[in-house]
């Protein structure tokens, strides 16, 4: 399996490295703070686009599900010994829960938050807003998917023991039980949602049921894949014919994915009205065009040289590299920002869309409150995580702590 081309280009030495995805996270963070703008102020004709960049919730999950399966996945193909669930639970921890609880009490005292300071506390401040229909919108309301995040943080090293006890011979043979779980994953995921939309039980827009993690599998299993494909491209140690032509033409994925865009905003009879009501077949052709979405647009950075082509120099932009450090700050506080300059009375009347006016400003004061996030709290409680050590340089470990999903201010599956 994966066999390397002779001709294709040697794989970096330093092969644990993706620098292009803190990229990526920006990418993903300003899609989503710019579907929350297209709520409150776009044309008709423009909002069935503005309704889609919530996509930039499926690129999250991808990268979350990359990053974070390598490690385990590298241990297992490799035979080394398995991570430390200990040490990447303190790590989950540091990077999620300061600074969303500091966002979500400032937030709420400054800004007012419904159900914030009532009987559903302990599932606001615990992650589990979504456990109940009554306060999915409770709270920070895009933190429903911070919830499904969490729930994939617990599953992760609970699916890489059991791939670990499935006894393989060579790498080849290991590689292929990954390939085969892993498609499983995804087939699981997808008939779950079939089930549930069946069921005549749920309402689409917005449920428990849809709002769980066995709904975004599918979504988390192709970052799953990409980690176990840039492991055997690692191994043989270049890329195999058919993936040469990624590293070449990088700008190939992102057509896909734009492509995908296109047609979850044009083809799938969705007006992009808040809270509109989906058919069962729209929300899975939603839901699986988002998927090749996040994968078209995280492939570049894991496939190919990261310095080739016109789509990787855009996400080596340093602007780019800095907005994706601080990209949890931009998730955590966007609509805060957005719900600020209305206070304010900022209400732009150009004599064009005003979305493309609310889009900067919003994202100006979001990186503001972004920027102080992530210095006075993130930086903080990460600079802790060494008092549970990983163990000497992981092989495989991600070279930036995975920022969680920035999920839509708007409509929620």
């Amino acid at each position: 399996m994966c066999r390397a081309d002779p001709s294709s280009p040697r794989v970096n030495a330093r092969a644990d490295r993706f620098p292009l995805f803190d990229s990526l996270r920006a990418i993903a963070a300003l899609s989503v703070l710019a579907t929350h703008c297209a709520v409150f102020g776009i044309s008709p004709r423009l909002r069935p686009y503005g309704a889609r960049l919530e996509a930039g919730v499926a690129i999250f999950f991808v990268i979350s599900g990359f990053l974070l399966y390598r490690p385990f996945a590298k241990s297992r193909l490799f035979g080394d010994e398995a991570p430390r669930v200990v040490a990447y639970a303190w790590r989950r921890f540091l990077r999620i829960g300061p600074a969303y609880w500091v966002a979500l009490t400032v937030i709420g005292l400054t800004l007012g938050l419904p159900g914030l300071f009532g009987s559903d506390v302990p599932l606001l401040y615990g992650f589990a807003q979504t456990w109940k229909e009554s306060t999915i919108g409770s709270g920070l309301s895009q933190g429903w998917t911070l919830c499904i995040e969490i729930t994939f943080y617990a599953f992760l090293p609970l699916w890489a023991w059991a791939m670990r006890q499935v006894r393989g011979g060579d790498f080849d043979a290991r590689l292929r039980s990954e390939v085969v779980a892993l498609a499983g994953l995804f087939c699981v995921s997808v008939a779950y949602k079939v089930a549930i939309l069946a069921s005549g039980t749920h309402k689409v827009v917005i449920t428990p049921q849809l709002d769980a993690l066995p709904s975004f599998l599918d979504q988390f299993a192709l970052g799953m894949g990409l980690a176990v494909l840039s492991l055997c491209i690692e191994r043989r140690g270049a890329l195999p014919r058919a993936l040469s032509v990624i590293d070449r033409f990088p700008s190939i994925p992102w057509i896909v994915a734009l492509v995908a865009f296109w047609a979850a905003s044009t083809r799938l009879g969705l007006t992009g009205q808040l809270l509109e009501p989906f058919t069962p077949a729209q929300y899975l052709g939603r839901h699986l065009l988002y998927a090749v979405i996040g994968l078209g647009i995280v492939t570049p950075a894991v496939i190919g040289q990261s310095t080739r082509g016109v789509v990787r120099r855009i996400l080596a932009n340093r602007v780019l590299l800095y907005l994706g450090l601080i990209s949890y700050g931009i998730y955590l506080y966007s609509p805060a920002a957005h719900t600020t300059l209305e206070r304010l009375g900022f209400s732009p009347n150009p004599p064009f869309d005003a979305f493309f006016l609310w889009v900067p400003v919003t994202a100006a004061v979001a990186i503001l409150f972004a920027t102080a996030s992530y210095y006075v709290v993130e930086r903080q409680a990460l600079s802790l995580k060494r008092l549970v050590p990983i163990r000497p340089q992981l092989r495989g470990e991600a070279i930036a702590e995975p920022a969680p999903a920035a999920p839509p201010a708007q409509q929620r599956s």
